[in-house]
């Protein structure tokens, strides 16, 4: 059974006075332990279809369902329950600090949140830190990372309660080349986690080498390249799909 499903999903939004579609009809499946890129160009709604498969937005028509689950006929609370409990996991490139507090402090707030002793949770904060290689910031304020370490440090906070669907959108869009390639191999070690599932949304192609399947979206629509069915990707102007 599918892990993550979209069943001709459609979404618009409000753009002044009118609707602007942003996804048409899309229906695609992710199964367990897939390694999944998500391609396409700015304003191409690759965030949206992150923030639906979050169940932090509802579409307009069609059906999402995780791990069998409807998330569509969910309410709000319900589907933060299904996250937490099912394992849904997003992570931000623009994550920005707030307040300032501890980074393993950060890591470990939604153990804490569950119910999980401070001294576990900061355990098992300074291991997942260790994961994503950012031990050596664990004892930093937050406000001292650079963007590279937030973004380690957002996926830390992302796979801290063990998810099973990680979602990362445009992981490494400001950083430095060397910083982003170090990231990307970061993310295909991830990828080779047979307990997690994990998709990868991002503009860059070469954010997503090594995927061995990859969702291309624009014009609405979603086509896959997985082994089932040959598709052409969607171009714009000044871009190459992967593997192109």
């Amino acid at each position: 059974m599918a892990l993550l499903s979209f069943e001709n999903v459609s979404k618009s939004i409000s753009d002044g006075s009118r609707s602007v579609p942003v996804l048409a009809d899309v229906s695609f499946d992710i199964d367990p332990g897939e390694y999944v890129g998500l391609w396409g160009g700015r304003r191409s709604g690759k965030s949206t279809l992150l923030r639906l498969a979050y169940g932090v937005e509802l579409p307009d028509a069609g059906r999402i369902a995780f791990d069998g689950e409807d998330m569509t006929r969910m309410s709000v609370n319900e589907r933060a329950h299904l996250r937490r409990r099912g394992g849904i996991a997003r992570a931000l490139a623009d994550w920005s600090p707030t307040t300032r507090r501890r980074v393993v402090d950060h890591v470990a707030l939604p153990l804490i949140s569950c119910g999980l002793s401070f001294n576990d949770a900061e355990v098992a904060a300074r291991r997942t830190l260790r994961r994503v290689g950012a031990e050596e910031v664990q004892d930093w304020s937050t406000d001292r990372l650079n963007l590279s370490e937030r973004i380690r440090v957002e996926l830390a906070r992302a796979l801290v309660r063990d998810p099973r669907l990680l979602l990362v959108d445009e992981p490494a869009r400001l950083t430095s080349q060397s910083e982003a390639r170090e990231l990307y191999a970061l993310l295909r070690s991830l990828g080779r986690d047979r307990e997690l599932t994990v998709v990868i949304a991002s503009e860059q192609s070469n954010a997503l080498e090594g995927a061995p399947r990859v969702l291309t979206i624009g014009n609405g629509r979603v086509r896959s390249s997985d082994s089932r069915r040959k598709v052409l990707p969607f171009r714009r102007a000044g871009a190459e799909p992967p593997g192109s």
